[in-house]
């Protein structure tokens, strides 16, 4: 069975924001790897840690569960995490779970 491929980049940002390309799959297998990478980065950002997922193709529950714990994160350091280009299947999931609904997000 093959393993899932995700990768993070910083792309940029401002003075207060670290803005994060995600590209791959978020899943089961990814998640832990993800929040921790997102963790540390989001202690980074002074305000607001910006996430493109454009890129990912795919999200499961534990992907969707990292991403609201990064956010709780940001949340109790007074920080912000936004999601951006969040495409059409990932997109269900986070819909699903309700993640729009704590996190900013804007759908492809």
């Amino acid at each position: 069975m093959a393993t899932a491929e995700i990768s993070l980049t910083v792309v940029g940002g401002g003075p207060d924001t670290v803005a994060v390309a995600v590209s791959g799959e978020l899943d089961i297998h990814t998640a832990g790897r993800v929040e921790s990478e997102l963790a540390g980065l989001a202690d980074g950002a002074e305000r607001e840690l910006l996430l493109d997922l454009a890129g990912v193709t795919f999200c499961d529950s534990s992907g969707a569960e990292s991403l609201l714990r990064v956010h709780e994160r940001c949340v109790a350091s007074g920080r912000r995490l936004s999601l951006r280009r969040v495409q059409r299947l990932p997109g269900r999931v986070i819909r699903a779970l309700g993640v729009d609904l704590a996190v900013p997000c804007s759908f492809a």
